[in-house]
């Protein structure tokens, strides 16, 4: 037995050496097709630039007539012109503002309907036609989407909690979920963004809804104002009510258990002395008015369905980008045409001999 043992090393010593083998040829065949790849790339290369130098008249000539012709189409072109306003949407208005903004894109970039534009945005027809589209997106700030999901995790119960991730309440937003929002307007004119702006901020923040909402809003909160103002008129009067007995109780001889006592709320008496403390109704005073300046706060804020945060400056910027320019798109598209042609009639030419 002891001189057979040896016999089974040997031949897994032969197996691991023929696997080497097989893996080591794998190597090879890999490493020969990646060079050929890049050998046949080489050849490409080196017989594109033999076809482009034997005609290099011939490309160097379509190239300065595509420059040429290029600079004069772009001298009598119009230029596109951009400008950006930022809105900020209350009372859910966004998918509102959103759908309206699309209808102004369709009309101005898809059907190019002139007169319903003039119509909405109160302009002639000519000036409208130098509209080009309209765009929408919301302004993105991550310090606002981390305070908008602490707030959303704090509303959370605990099992919720462990499984909304910011990364998951990020991907779940929307562009409704934004307050903020960029709003920008192409034109071939580049003063007309003034003339169009009153009117484009009603006619994206119209809808029946909002308004009325708008104008509940606006009623409720003035009712508040009103019954907070009665609120600091009484305390006033009551502070000077309180004052007047407290220079008649300093004039008076003072008599022990003769005092006029003043009650407020649920206080007590105590030992016949005067026990209110004139602090408390002033502290009182200040937080009505406190509650005034939250009510004035946030009438400013919801005056409008949509605020504008930053209006369209007097005149937009060019938006063009340099390979929209025609000094730069023609004389590539007349090398590539010129490069199909030769391409053709070599191959036309190889065709032939081949028949032959």
């Amino acid at each position: 037995m002891s001189k057979d043992s040896p016999q089974p090393q040997q031949s897994e010593e032969v197996d691991l050496g023929q696997l080497f083998k097989q893996i080591g040829k794998a190597f090879d065949r890999l490493i020969n097709f990646i060079s050929s790849i890049f050998k046949g790339i080489y050849k490409v290369v080196i017989l594109l630039l033999v076809h482009i130098y034997k005609r290099l008249i011939w490309y160097a000539g379509v190239i300065i007539i595509g420059l040429i012709l290029g600079f004069i189409i772009d001298s009598y072109s119009k230029k596109m012109y951009g400008a950006n306003m930022y809105i900020q949407t209350n009372y859910n208005s966004a998918r509102q503002v959103y759908e309206n903004i699309k209808q102004f894109h369709q009309l101005a970039y898809v059907d190019k309907d002139t007169s319903e534009l003039a119509l909405k945005l109160n302009i002639s027809s000519d000036l409208a036609s130098n509209l080009k589209g309209f765009y929408i997106e919301p302004d993105l700030d991550e310090n606002n989407i981390a305070e908008m999901y602490s707030d959303f995790y704090q509303r959370l119960d605990s099992v919720s909690r462990l499984e909304m991730t910011y990364d998951r309440y990020r991907e779940s937003l929307t562009p409704y979920n934004y307050s903020i929002h960029r709003v920008g307007v192409a034109s071939t004119d580049k003063n007309i963004y003034k003339k169009i702006e009153e009117s484009f901020i009603h006619q994206i923040s119209g809808n029946k809804y909002l308004n009325e909402l708008l104008e509940a809003n606006k009623k409720i909160l003035e009712k508040k104002d009103n019954v907070l103002q009665k609120q600091v008129q009484k305390t006033d009067s009551l502070v000077e009510e309180y004052l007047k007995i407290r220079i008649n109780e300093s004039q008076k001889e003072q008599i022990p258990n003769s005092g006029t006592n003043v009650y407020l709320g649920d206080a007590q008496s105590a030992g016949g002395s005067l026990i209110v403390d004139e602090a408390k109704i002033v502290n009182q005073r200040l937080y009505y008015e406190n509650q005034r300046r939250l009510i004035d706060s946030t009438l400013a804020v919801k005056k409008y369905i949509v605020n504008v945060l930053a209006n369209f400056p007097e005149s937009g910027y060019d938006i063009s980008e340099w390979y929209e320019k025609k000094k730069f798109l023609l004389p590539v598209a007349l090398f590539t045409i010129t490069l199909l042609v030769f391409s053709f009639i070599g191959l036309g030419k190889f065709l032939e001999n081949q028949d032959k």
